[in-house]
């Protein structure tokens, strides 16, 4: 008989590997995550090329451009979620305010919630993830010296 081998849960860390660090903490102003349109850049140690970071710094776009639709509306989280049709019970002002915050990661559930809600959001998912009406996926790179961190698609247009 073999020897039986222990698999930890995919959330446990192994040995020497650090747990999964909250989207702000990836980037170099954590201060400012969803707070202003600039891109932001990896913070100490994290490589710009991780997905990880990537994703956090799509993130801190989404929730800057929902924090400016919702001020745009002169309104608040607050007031705006309830008007909000979802079936996502985790969608609560806390679990919202953590995102925005980038204290937590996005799940695909919230960016289609958000989308659905603000133009600004699916036309950022469209352009970062690629333009699916055409069957043709976006390169996602890492924008270059001048805007270090950033997220930008080199999709090129598929020609019929």
């Amino acid at each position: 008989m073999g020897k039986f081998v222990v698999t930890p849960p995919p959330d446990t860390p192994t040995e020497g590997e650090a747990p999964d660090a909250r989207p702000r903490d990836l980037v170099d102003r954590p201060d400012m995550f969803g707070l202003w349109g600039k891109p932001m850049r990896p913070a100490e140690g994290v490589d710009p090329a991780d997905a990880r970071f990537i994703a956090a710094n799509l993130q801190h776009w989404i929730a800057n451009a929902v924090r400016e639709e919702v001020l745009m509306r002169r309104s608040n989280l607050a007031t705006l979620l309830p008007t909000l049709t979802t079936t996502s019970a985790e969608f609560t002002f806390d679990r919202v305010s953590r995102l925005q915050h980038g204290d937590e990661p996005f799940t695909l559930a919230d960016l289609l919630i958000w989308s659905t809600r603000f133009e600004s959001v699916r036309n950022m998912l469209t352009s970062s993830l690629g333009d699916t009406t055409r069957g043709t996926p976006a390169a996602t790179t890492v924008a270059p010296a001048s805007e270090p961190g950033a997220v930008r698609s080199t999709h090129r247009p598929h020609r019929s």
